[in-house]
């Protein structure tokens, strides 16, 4: 099946060094992290790149809290501005030389990030089954369009491949171009016809702040909520194989703090390779088990020096240079386990990499 490139978190080091070339389609990847770690900005960034890469891929955004699209629209300005100004090469002779771009293409950004913006389908959810819905209504678009494309494919291509069989068989014009339907040579072109595949546009379902809805049911009854979560996740990944989606869910962190608002150092049940992370993806290791692929976002000190002040004796929790890390918990169907990579949030809208 053919699989479009992995979705880019919009920082070409974490692509290259923890991401493996980025998000992959086809995949369920869960992105957690505690609060400001940047784990929304992740899930717009990629957002971001697949509405830049496919003209005509919708996104299904189902947001448990208010969503901050003005900064998914940030987040496009400033990806097309950046784009926009780039040098182009043009050919001279036989040598391709690097060219400053020229005009002001702002005017075609705002219209590009407009139309973009159309094709992200917000559903704003308030439980659990109301995920449920907006995914099964999502399913149900794309099955709508799967339809009406290979209608049209029918009324096309498909047209002239069976006007072809009948004339091989003598059936004229005049006659009848529609075969009778016991000819059973023409009925099988038909039949593959309908089967055949049809190319569809990339999608891709992106859920915010997923534990808002799955906590509370969890609160109420662990044994139905966890039922009632695996047949969600179930579902999702099937539709997500099936249709070739990229399909991000945004989670949130657990573990146990010091008052100084940092990890304790140790723990039996560690999940991260930095001894100084205690935390974790929120949820339980059932849901660690149904995705694909488990990203997880941190805060650390960006030097020893740093270190130092964060967790040593004479501790100031504030006075220390930080960073962020994307790091790879899980890798099911690759070798990105245990891959990490650096960055530092710019202007809110942006991830850079550590100089």
């Amino acid at each position: 099946m053919w699989k479009p490139s992995p979705l880019s978190s919009g920082l070409d080091t974490a692509d290259t060094e923890a991401l493996g070339g980025g998000l992959r389609y086809g995949e369920i990847t869960a992105v957690a992290g505690a609060n400001g770690t940047g784990k929304t900005l992740l899930a717009y960034q990629t957002i971001a790149s697949h509405l830049i890469a496919s003209e005509d891929g919708d996104v299904a955004l189902i947001a448990t809290t208010d969503p901050p699209l003005t900064r998914l629209r940030d987040i496009l300005l400033r990806r097309l501005d950046r784009q926009a100004w780039e040098p182009e090469f043009r050919q001279s002779g036989y040598v391709y030389r690097k060219e400053a771009r020229t005009g002001d293409p702002s005017q075609d950004i705002q219209i590009r990030v407009t139309s973009m913006l159309e094709r992200v389908r917000l559903s704003r959810v308030f439980d659990f089954p109301g995920v449920a819905e907006a995914i099964g209504e999502f399913s149900a678009r794309l099955d709508e369009g799967e339809n009406q494309q290979r209608d049209t494919a029918m009324r096309d291509e498909d047209f002239e491949r069976v006007r072809a069989a009948a004339n091989n068989q003598g059936i004229t014009e005049k006659n009848s171009l529609i075969p009778e339907a016991n000819d059973d040579t023409i009925k099988r072109s038909t039949v593959a016809d309908l089967n055949a595949p049809i190319h569809l546009p990339a999608s891709m379902i992106v859920i915010d702040h997923f534990a808002n809805v799955v906590g509370p049911m969890m609160t109420k009854s662990q044994t139905q909520g966890h039922a009632m979560l695996t047949s969600c996740i179930r579902s999702l990944q099937h539709l997500t194989r099936r249709r070739n989606i990229c399909t991000v869910i945004v989670n949130a962190a657990v573990g146990i703090r010091r008052q100084s608002t940092q990890y304790l150092r140790k723990s039996d049940d560690q999940v991260s390779v930095f001894n100084s992370t205690l935390g974790k993806p929120a949820l339980g290791k059932l849901f660690s088990y149904l995705i694909d692929t488990s990203i997880f976002l941190t805060i650390l000190p960006r030097s020893k020096e740093d270190a130092e002040s964060a967790y040593g004796v004479d501790r100031v929790d504030s006075d220390f240079t930080k960073v962020g890390v994307i790091e790879v918990l899980k890798d099911r169907k690759g070798r990105r386990e245990g891959r990490w990579s650096s960055f530092v949030i710019a202007a809110g809208i942006e991830l850079r990499s550590v100089q």
